[in-house]
This record gives structure tokens, sequence and C-alpha cells, in this order.
């Protein structure tokens, strides 16, 4: 975000651009804002007008029922009251059915010993279950129907009325239905009130009518009592809280005679979705609109700022000492063009001013240079000079002055000394001679390879004896400690075309180091066969072994891993420019951990380098 923020400072362009976007969408969304606030406010007014319309449809649908059972209820009283006979009561109650196959039931109540052979108890139910009317008698103990509602209301008012839903179930009947009834007392001619007439609509068939007039898809009736209680709803999942919702709208009237109350539940889901639709296509056109004139905007504004940024772009260099890049004369005559010109103008002068202070700078670099690396190099050669002379003189002086002092013995002492003492002092004697002419053979036979790149290969050499050759000259040093060993990998048949001095002074040298480092333990010599195409000698030893540091310098010249050791530093390099000479590679085994390993890889002819 940080990074974004620095490039808009950066840019002239983008920021005129952003700030002249930024007051359009101000202005445009104050604008857009209030269009859809307004928008808004006429769609839930048209669809509070549509619910109201479908409300009071759905009103007439149901108050056309309740008025049919009204109808057949007041059709019905003067035949109850003119013939007031049991078999009579019971046939009036289903014909009711028989004639308004909408209605649930009905039932035809008396007061308590109206008719004194039947009892206490007169009451005549029917019941249209599916079509199939069933009539019987009711009344008892367990059903004291002088206790219910729909017996008590009409004759506490005096008059008809609708009472809420209930369930009307009597023992030993097989139905339980929630019915909501239209009870009229039954008032003989003489004014009093001998019973009730109650016909039964259910619950089952309101819901039905509030069913089949639904405008939204997700809209739903609720009919409620007055207590609050609900009498039928089209939805089974409503609440009496639903009436009270803030993201529906919600319609209600009191249906008449009643004090019912019918309500339309129109969620803002359904009122709005073709509103949020809309929103959406709009906004995705107005982000697609605003990033068009954001590009144009900036493309305009680029076009014109463009010279102005390449200056500035051009000092900016400047600056940082970059010379080396210049702008091109416009033909633009206006200020801009003028300025560009100018500026041009002055980057040349002042680029050709940093050339010559450049051309000299680096001239006079360059033979600074030159004098430091020819004083190091003249250092250096002097040290390597000053060394290496040093070095020599120990190398020789060290056994020079053994030989010589055990020399000044045998002269002096030689009489009092016994024959073993002789044979010790005869072979350092010796020993230290030999020191002396290897190292002098090493020096000049490195001197005498300077400048040579190859020598004639045409000795037919087996491999097994000349391993055994080159063991058979090294002296041991501590013979009882240490064990030489020549290992046989290849038969003896298997022989190579090369310079058997080469060679035999290559595998001389590395016994040589071996015996030097080795205090105990073994040395071995071998060679194995990798390929048909070349063999490879290898010398191991079981001594101290070269740190992994020191694998990259063992080979390079004058170098020696303990400076107080005997030689010039000058064997391994021998023995790598032999090596290259006869056509292969001596390289320093890193796997061998016992010690040090060396291997020396050869083509079996020269043929097949």
């Amino acid at each position: 975000m940080s990074k974004l923020i620095k490039q808009i400072k950066q840019s002239l362009p983008l920021r005129l651009s952003l700030s002249i976007l930024a007051f359009t969408v101000i202005i445009f969304m104050i604008t857009i804002g209030i269009i859809f606030v307004r928008t808004r406010h006429f769609v839930r007014q048209t669809a509070t007008e549509q619910a109201t319309q479908i409300l009071n449809n759905t009103a007439q649908s149901i108050m056309g029922l309740m008025g049919q059972v009204e109808v057949a209820t007041e059709n019905s009283e003067w035949l109850v009251i003119r013939k007031q006979h049991p078999d009579s009561i019971m046939a009036f109650s289903r014909r009711i059915l028989e004639l308004n196959p909408d209605v649930y039931g009905c039932s035809i109540s008396f007061e308590p010993y109206f008719f004194a052979d039947q009892g206490k108890y007169f009451s005549v139910y029917s019941s249209n279950e599916d079509g199939h009317i069933e009539t019987e008698q009711e009344g008892s103990n367990d059903y004291d129907y002088f206790m219910m509602t729909w017996y008590q209301e009409p004759i506490r008012q005096g008059k008809a009325c609708w009472v809420d839903p209930f369930h009307d179930y009597t023992p030993g009947t097989s139905y339980d239905m929630m019915i909501t009834s239209y009870c009229k007392p039954l008032i003989d001619t003489n004014g009093r009130t001998i019973g009730v007439i109650s016909t039964d609509l259910s619950q089952r068939k309101l819901s039905q009518i509030l069913l089949q007039e639904r405008f939204f898809p997700n809209a739903y009736f609720i009919i409620t009592g007055e207590s609050g209680n609900f009498i039928a709803t089209s939805n089974d999942r409503a609440l009496p809280d639903d009436l009270n919702r803030s993201d529906c709208v919600v319609v209600s009237l009191i249906l008449p005679n009643t004090n019912w109350k019918l309500s339309y539940i129109c969620p803002d889901k359904d009122i709005f979705k073709g509103y949020n639709l809309l929103v959406y296509i709009v906004v995705s056109l107005i982000i697609f609109g605003l990033l068009l004139m954001l590009a144009f905007g900036y493309f305009v504004v680029n076009r014109f700022v463009s010279p102005i940024k390449t200056l500035a772009n051009q000092a900016q260099k400047m600056a940082d000492g970059q010379f080396d890049s210049h702008l091109k004369h416009t033909k633009r005559i206006d200020e801009t063009g003028q300025l560009q010109n100018s500026f041009v103008s002055m980057q040349e002068s002042i680029a050709n001013y940093v050339s010559n202070l450049k051309h000299v700078k680096n001239e006079t670099e360059q033979r600074n240079q030159e004098l430091i690396i020819a004083k190091s190099k003249a250092e250096e050669a002097d040290r390597k000079k000053a060394a290496f002379i040093q070095d020599l003189s120990h190398q020789i002086r060290t056994p020079l002055n053994i030989i010589g002092g055990f020399t000044q013995v045998l002269r002096d002492e030689h009489e009092a000394m016994n024959e073993t003492e002789v044979s010790t002092i005869t072979h350092d004697i010796m020993q230290n001679s030999h020191t002396i002419t290897h190292i002098i053979d090493n020096w000049m036979r490195t001197l005498a390879l300077e400048g040579i790149d190859k020598v004639e290969r045409h000795d037919e050499i087996s491999c097994n004896e000349i391993c055994k050759i080159a063991a058979e000259t090294i002296t041991l040093r501590n013979p009882d400690a240490v064990t030489l060993k020549v290992e046989h990998h290849v038969p003896d048949s298997l022989h190579i075309i090369t310079d058997q001095d080469c060679l035999l002074k290559v595998l001389s040298e590395l016994l040589h180091n071996a015996n030097k480092y080795t205090q105990e333990g073994s040395i071995s010599i071998c060679c194995i066969q990798p390929d048909s195409q070349s063999v490879c000698f290898m010398v191991s030893d079981t001594g101290p072994g070269i740190a992994e540091e020191l694998h990259e310098h063992v080979f390079t010249q004058f170098t020696k891993l303990d400076d107080f050791s005997e030689g010039l530093g000058m064997g391994l390099t021998l023995c790598r420019k032999l090596a290259g000479l006869l056509g292969g590679h001596i390289t320093l085994d890193a796997a061998y951990t016992k010690g040090a390993r060396f291997v020396l890889t050869l083509p079996i002819s020269p043929e097949r380098t």
C-alpha cells in the first residue's frame, strides 16, 4: 500500500486524474444516491399498494366462505326451532353439510334436560371427512359442551358470533381438527334460549384460500384472533412476531363481523429483488464507466504533461551522474517545447564537459591501477623469491648439517662405536642425502618442464608391475609401525602405453608423501580399471589426512601443509604437471576419510585420449 501511495505522489498525471475522478465520483454518488433512495421508496410504496389489493381480494374470498357458513346457519335456525324433535335435529345437522360442501361440521346443542327422555345432554354433531358425512349424538360428563366457548359465547352476547379456533375433540370419536365456528343462539317464540346451533369451518379450508392468492414468491398470509393466536396461515414456519418484522411490508385488515385480523406479509427480498438486480447492474456499469474515465483522463493528462515528466526524469539522471542519456530537440513551439530545447542544449554542454573529465579520470585510474598491479606483482615476486630461497636454504642446510655432524662423529669416534650405532648413523646420512637429492631432483624436473606441453608415450607397461617398481623405490621411515602394500585389482596382462619414467616419478612422489606423513598404519598402492579406455592408480595412507578447506590448494606450487615439514611444496605440483603430460589427471579423493588417497587417471593408450 505504501508503495502504491508513493507511486501516486510521484506521478502528476495520476494525481490529476484521481482528483478529477474523485470530484466526479462525489457528485455522481450524491445524485445516484438520491435517485436510489427515492426509487426504493417508490418500489416499497408500489409493493404496499399491490399487497393491499391482494389482501382485499383474499379477504373477499374468506368473507364469501364465511358468508356461506352464516347463510347456512341462518337458513337452518327456523327449522330447528319449528321442529324440536331429536330425529329431526339429526336430519337438520346432516342436511346443512350436504347442502354446503365447504362446511366442515355442524352442531345443534340444547339446554340441560331440554329433551327429558334424552337426559341432561343432547347435542347432535355432523362432520364432513373428505366427502363422507357422519352424524352422532354427543354430550356427557366427559364432554360437557355447556362449558365450551362455542356454546357459552353466543348465549352471553345474545347474538350470532364467530369464535376463535379450537380443537373440538369428543372422546370416543376419531377426529381432532382445528376449527372455528359460527355460533347462533336458538331462541324460541317465547324469547327463551333453548340451545345453540354452531357451524364449523376447518382451519385447513381457510389455509387453502390463503394459498390461492400470492403475488410475491415468499409472501404469506396470517389470520390471527383477538388474543393474537393463529387461526390460519399459508406458511408453516410463520410466527406471531412476523407481524412486527422490519424487513417486510405488512398490510392488515379486520374481517367484518369478527375480531380476526387478516395480514399479508411480503419480505423485502421479494419486493426489492428486481430493484437489487438493477442496482448491481447500475453499480457495475458505474464502476466500469469510472475506470474508463480514469483511464481516458490519465491518457489525456499524461499526453499533456509527458514532456515535463521526461524533463524531470532527465534532470534526475543528471543529478545521479548519468550524462550519457540525451533528449532530442522537439518541434513544439509552445512553452513546453522551448523549455525542452533549452534543456537539451544545456544537457549537451554538460555532457561534453563531464565526458572530458571522465576521460581524464579513467586514464589516471587506469595508470594508477597498472602501477598498483605492477607493484603488487613485484612485491609478491620478491616475497616468493625470498621465501623460496629461505625455504630452499633451510631444506638443504638441515640435511647437510646432519650429514656433516654424523661424518665428524664417524671420523673422531668410530673406534668407540659399535656396529649398530655405525649402521644407524650411516642410515641417517643416507636418508638425509636422499632428501637433498629428492629436493634438487624435484626442483630440476620442475624447471625442465617449463614450456613443455606433452611427452612421447611409447612405453608398454604392466600396471601391476609399475606399482611394484614404485613401491621398491620407497624406504619406510617407520618400518616397525607402518606397512607398505601393493594390491592387485587388475590382471597382470593389463598394459598401458605411456612414458615409464614420468609415470614412475608420479607414483614414487605420491608414495614419498604418504611415507613422510604416515606414522603408523599402512600405505597401499593399486591399480583399477573403471572402464575400457582408462585405468586409475591409487595411493592411500592412514596418515592425518588433509583438511577439507585445503583440498583446492594442495596442488598449488610452493604450498605446504606444514611449514616445518621437509620439501619445497613442489611435489604435488610436479605430479599434476606430469599427469597432464601423460594425457591424464590427478585428484584427491574427498570421500576417503582414513587418511589421504590420491587417484591418478590415465588413458590405456594415446590413441584413446
